[in-house]
């Protein structure tokens, strides 16, 4: 019985320091959120008018395409969050707090800045 309690006991705290081990910690990220399809073509489209298409971003993030942040030092995360919430800000410079995992963004909460102030994007419910 004593080795049993021992066992469980050590599977225990192997299970705890795993679980803490593998969780990413939370942070936030400021850049230019983008259309993620269109950026990934042509790294110059950061805005939401591609060539001579009008909200082009915002067109095909509405559709589904996922979001991205390109951060000030020009590093490229797609965003976990639900697109259609996102689709109006395209081109426009947001800080995103959540966390990363395998350099995408599992975003918690999401800001737009908007004349010098941060207004918080209703994201919705992730299913």
């Amino acid at each position: 019985m004593k080795n049993v309690r021992l066992v469980v006991l050590l599977v225990f705290a192997v299970s705890v320091a795993v679980a803490l081990y593998g969780a990413e910690k939370a942070t936030t990220f400021e850049g230019t959120l983008v259309d993620s399809k269109c950026y990934l073509k042509d790294n110059s489209l950061t805005g939401n008018d591609h060539g001579t298409v009008k909200e082009c971003g915002t067109l095909c993030v509405k559709g589904g395409t996922p979001a991205g942040l390109l951060t000030k030092t020009k590093k490229f995360h797609a965003v976990l969050a639900p697109s259609p919430a996102l689709a109006p800000f395209i081109g426009q410079t947001v800080r995103i707090s959540g966390s990363l995992h395998n350099g995408a963004i599992l975003a918690e909460k999401v800001e737009v800045e908007k004349n010098g102030k941060w207004e918080e994007v209703k994201l919705g419910v992730m299913m």
